[in-house]
């Protein structure tokens, strides 16, 4: 899995504030405790693992056997020119991809 890692720098220039409750707070500290960490470096190392996964998790895509196969399928498949895309084509582009 790619890391980031930013969160492990030593230089911090940035703050973030945030309110718990106090079962939370106790929760993270000793949590914090634990692992030989203060209470904020626990946090932003916890924040930022489950932030990388959640982003992680929505730059792929999982399919079973069989969706992989037909969506391989579709890919391979020639797409059916119509008139109205043939339309599209063939006009100027306003933009390029490369710009």
């Amino acid at each position: 899995m790619y890391c980031h890692c930013e969160h492990m720098a030593t230089l911090k220039e940035e703050r973030l504030q945030i309110r718990v409750g106090p079962g939370d707070k106790a929760l993270l500290e000793r949590a914090a405790a634990a692992a030989h960490l203060n209470a904020s470096a626990f946090v932003v190392q916890a924040a930022a693992s489950r932030a990388e996964e959640i982003l992680a998790e929505r730059s792929s895509i999982r399919l079973s056997p069989d969706a992989a196969a037909a969506f391989s399928e579709a890919l391979e498949r020639p797409a059916e020119v119509n008139k109205r895309l043939a339309q599209t084509l063939r006009r100027k582009r306003s933009f390029s991809w490369l710009d």
